[in-house]
């Protein structure tokens, strides 16, 4: 599995877990006022958490998904391999990082780097959303200007 498709099982995984919260920069605010990138990051963190939990922990707190709940028991199986492929990515990358940077790892401190080496990838990319905020802001509503002004001429 490549990097696209551990995104796209990720962002798969976070919409039924999450329950409609939605992953797409731009959309309407969260249900307690927060912006729609927040809410992401949000989802994006119980994910990780979920991918961290032992399988027993995990299913038991899927069952409290009501997304989940809903599925019948085919797509329950085909969802918790998609978590099955999208850990063994996670758990792969980290391993070839820890190669790539020279490092000879014990069992135990294999499972320490993976933990840490995804908590630090999760802050640095979350400094790099924070940051880019604004130019984000200002390329959606040029975006959307556009859009409107190429397709408003083009209605009725």
């Amino acid at each position: 599995m490549g990097r696209s498709e551990l995104v796209l099982a990720a962002c798969f995984i976070a919409g039924v877990v999450v329950g409609g919260t939605s992953l797409r920069a731009g959309d309407r605010p969260g249900p307690d006022g927060q912006a729609p990138e927040e809410c992401q990051w949000e989802a994006r963190q119980k994910i990780v958490q979920l991918l961290e939990l032992p399988d027993d922990r995990l299913l038991a707190e899927l069952e409290k998904w009501p997304r989940f709940q809903k599925m019948g028991l085919g797509q329950k199986g085909k969802f918790l391999e998609r978590i099955a492929r999208v850990r063994m990515e996670h758990h792969r990358a980290a391993e070839r990082e820890a190669e790539r940077l020279g490092l000879k790892l014990s069992d135990d401190q294999k499972a320490a780097f993976e933990r840490e080496y995804w908590k630090r990838r999760e802050e640095i990319a979350h400094q790099i959303w924070k940051e880019t905020e604004g130019q984000r802001k200002e390329l959606r509503e040029k975006m959307e200007k556009e859009l409107k002004a190429q397709f408003a001429s083009k209605e009725g």
